[in-house]
């Protein structure tokens, strides 16, 4: 094997060194040590280990030599050194100008198909209640007489009162 090719494939591994330290601090940040975040840095773990040996596969046919895992070491040293809040900024950056942005926007396509949706609804609402109208007057005069007849049957049983009902 060349120099030039050890090389490289030194470089991949301190890349993926890099990558799995950036991406566990994402999954930490944004778990913020709950169990769900525990669950998610665990499923995420074997991935990386995935992603660390397919670009071995990629760069040497997948031969693992021990300077590799030392590279992957120095690749995780390094985030946590030097490139930590530079990774940190992006990803603040790209929350303020993409992820909000475009949330935002999807709220206001929402707002505005809920207006547009209510709108017949409310209309409907509204002829109902007028045909409904009508029906007041006995509908209350209904519930009264039930009410007063609730109340005489609480008073004819008093040692038995009735249950409410729970839901």
């Amino acid at each position: 094997m060349i120099v030039s090719h050890q090389l490289l494939s030194l470089l991949a591994m301190v890349g993926t060194g890099i990558l799995a330290a950036a991406a566990i601090d994402m999954i930490r940040t944004a778990g913020g040590g709950t169990r769900a975040g525990t669950a998610i840095e665990l499923m995420a773990w074997p991935l990386l280990g995935l992603f660390a040996f397919s670009v071995l596969f990629a760069v040497r046919s997948g031969e693992w030599r021990l300077y590799d895992l030392l590279a992957q070491l120095a690749g995780v040293l390094l985030y946590e050194s030097a490139l930590h809040r530079p990774f940190r900024f992006a990803g603040r950056l790209i929350t303020v100008l993409v992820i909000r942005p475009v949330l935002l926007l999807i709220g206001v396509i929402w707002r505005i198909a809920a207006f547009i949706v209510g709108i017949p609804v409310r209309l409907i609402l509204f002829l109902v209640r007028l045909l409904l109208r009508p029906f007041q007057k006995p509908i209350r005069a209904i519930r009264r007489k039930a009410g007063n007849l609730s109340r005489k049957v609480r008073r004819k049983f008093p040692g038995r009162p009735l249950k409410k009902r729970s839901a």
